[in-house]
């Protein structure tokens, strides 16, 4: 009753079903509502039970799971660094927890879930996404400080001539941050049980009720609200990231969404989509184990040499798609124990059968792109935000149009073209090894970052100088101080290492001490209207805390930099579907849901969870000056290393 065709070497074995006469509707499954719920509303909603209708309730969940995790994750990510003070070490570690929870979840989960009533455990593994989206705001409401996460507005360095000043720190921030840092992986692990059962078992069930030569169709679509997922969190954090963090105070004197040290509104989009998750809970879970009138689909499936194994099947070996109705007369503690045994064995010689040469270096392949993509989607923002001198909404937009329309196009352009040249197994992995080689070139592309270089423009200290700020400290006490102190500010009893960056009338000061800013009013009220910098000349003094940004010198880069972009993500995400095809056309239909699943583990053990803890420990290491009391958030980035550090993750 089994096909076998093995795409190896580019030779093809078939051999016809021995007993292809007597399949039944029994044997593939048939359509029958179950329980009560399913029975109501089953009658009444009879003409939506369709692949086309399950298809548009994925594509809400893709496009929402995607935008969460590739959007508002990434986009939000300076935001919350400065707001809590995360390190990009931290945050890396942050977003390498979801793929470990994905791996750990993922072979178990889609095994036992693809034996499962599919839509009713996407439903119970879909409420614990929702719930880990309400759980990402957490750390806003119960450790955002805004005295804290902008000391230099309180005026603590300022120039004092009555002696010297004394760096005083809070001793709740470690804590706060561990706290922050734990709920943060709380909620990755919600989010990741809703998204290892919902990329898995989602093309399971579509293969199911889906004829071959449509799938591509319905993958491509699928995997297109992925990718429109991400411009949609991006583009809603294009608006809410103009908004200070605090809706209920207006953001402190002389900052703006252009400052280096502007807080955005991060929390408000992963509360919008924890909503927009419950709301389409329950159409999606009351879809039948099986669609009304696709049983020929999997007889036909079963007849086709587009069933595949590597060995003759027998008991032991055989997943079995309909309920097991034969052993229901059973106590359920037999069934157990009997299911445990068979299940352990079964899924050994199952992974033993799926893990061939072809497939394994599909994996790797996959792998490779995965840990590129994890790397520059997870930082990205952030260094476009420097590199160009950009506000983080003007980022959130430009980079995510740019990375969402060439994925996009990528992703929809293969799968189109595959089924346009009826591509065979061995014709379709070839197409996916083309794509990736074209795509190699354009990652030269991050080369033309770094036109906004504000190492080279801190007060008094050359470029040598910032880059060996730590070495300079560490080296004897007042050192720095030393190369800092000039005429201007005199006896001010600056703290060197108290570095809040400051930007006044376009020039990057350490701090506000060194530029010899103090007070003309009383100091317990605050106002930029009332400090006077002595080392600045002019009498209008425009004073912004953090460095300066100058992005009208990055426009002529910019512009080209966003185009190679494009065609970067393209090539590269054009084998995701051809990518996907491979190892279901060389599975055998029973197995697939394990094939995909060790396909997901493969590429997020060597390429999501490595990824951003090397590159958020490369960045941190590429910090030129940390917030004071080494609270993790970098106010000035090596923006010419970070660009090579980019090209090399690429």
């Amino acid at each position: 009753m089994v096909a076998s065709l093995e795409l190896e070497n580019g030779s093809e074995k078939t051999s016809a079903p021995p007993h292809a006469a007597t399949v039944t509707a029994g044997d593939v499954g048939d359509y029958s509502p179950e329980g009560c719920l399913e029975k109501g509303m089953h009658a009444a909603l009879k003409r939506c039970l369709t692949p086309q209708c399950f298809t548009a309730v994925l594509m809400v969940y893709s496009i929402v799971m995607s935008a969460l995790a590739n959007g508002l994750f990434a986009s939000s990510a300076s935001s919350i660094q400065r707001s809590l003070g995360l390190s990009s070490l931290n945050w890396g570690l942050v977003a390498s927890m979801y793929d470990v929870y994905i791996v750990v979840l993922l072979l178990f989960m889609s095994y036992y879930g693809g034996r499962s009533h599919i839509p009713r455990f996407l439903g119970v593994t879909l409420t614990f996404f929702a719930v880990g989206c309400f759980l990402f705001t957490v750390p806003h409401f119960a450790f955002y400080d805004q005295g804290r996460a902008l000391a230099s507005n309180e005026g603590k360095e300022m120039c004092d001539l009555t002696g010297s000043q004394e760096e005083e720190c809070s001793t709740s921030g470690g804590t706060n941050v561990s706290l922050a840092m734990f709920i943060f992986m709380l909620a990755q692990f919600c989010v990741s049980i809703g998204a290892s059962a919902f990329w898995i078992l989602a093309p399971i069930y579509l293969d199911r009720n889906v004829s071959q030569q449509k799938m591509n169709v319905y993958l491509a679509v699928l995997y297109s609200g992925g990718t429109i997922g991400p411009a949609v969190g991006y583009l809603m954090n294009g608006k809410l990231l103009d908004n200070w963090i605090d809706p209920r105070d207006p953001p402190p004197p002389g900052l703006t969404p252009s400052s280096s040290m502007w807080m955005g509104n991060w929390w408000m989009g992963y509360m919008i989509m924890g909503g927009i998750s419950f709301l389409f809970l329950l159409p999606l879970a009351c879809f039948p184990r099986f669609l009304p009138n696709t049983t020929e689909v999997r007889k036909a499936k079963l007849h086709s040499n587009e069933l595949v194994i590597n060995h003759t099947p027998d008991d032991q070996t055989e997943f079995h798609i309909a309920s097991r109705h034969s052993e229901r007369n059973k106590s359920r503690m037999e069934n157990a124990i009997g299911y445990s045994r068979k299940d352990m064995r079964t899924f050994a010689r199952a992974c033993k059968d799926i893990l061939t040469p072809m497939r394994i270096f599909n994996f790797l392949a996959h792998a490779t792109e995965t840990f590129a993509v994890s790397a520059l989607s997870t930082f990205m923002p952030a260094i476009i935000e420097s590199q160009f001198g950009l506000s983080p909404a003007q980022t959130s937009i430009v980079f995510g149009l740019t990375i969402v329309l060439g994925a996009t196009a990528g992703i929809a352009g293969g799968g189109w073209f595959c089924a346009w040249r009826k591509y065979d197994g061995v014709q379709t992995a070839r197409f996916c090894m083309i794509a990736a080689g074209i795509s190699v070139p354009f990652c030269l592309a991050f080369l033309l970052m770094g036109c906004e270089k504000p190492g080279e423009n801190v007060s008094s200290l050359m470029l040598d100088n910032v880059r060996n700020l730590d070495a300079i400290i560490q080296s004897e006490s007042g050192a720095l101080d030393g190369l800092l102190n000039e005429t201007c500010n005199a006896g001010c009893g600056c703290n060197e290492k108290a570095g809040d960056l400051v930007c006044i009338n376009g020039q990057t000061f350490y701090n506000m001490c060194y530029a010899g800013c103090s007070m003309e009013a009383n100091e317990s009220q605050f106002d930029l209207g009332s400090i006077r910098c002595s080392c600045v000349i002019d009498a209008e003094q425009s004073i912004t805390p953090g460095y300066c940004k100058d992005p009208k010198n990055c426009t002529k880069s910019l512009i080209p930099f966003l185009i190679l972009l494009f065609l970067l993500m393209f090539f590269t995400f054009m084998n995701n579907v051809p990518g996907s095809q491979v190892i279901l056309r060389s599975t055998e239909l029973k197995e697939r849901p394990l094939a995909m699943a060790l396909s997901s583990v493969t590429f997020r053990v060597l390429g999501g969870i490595p990824a951003p803890l090397l590159f958020g420990f490369g960045l941190d290491k590429l910090c030129l000056i940390h917030a004071s009391c080494d609270a993790g958030n970098c106010l000035l980035p090596d923006n010419q290393k970070v660009k090579y550090l980019t090209l090399i993750m690429s």
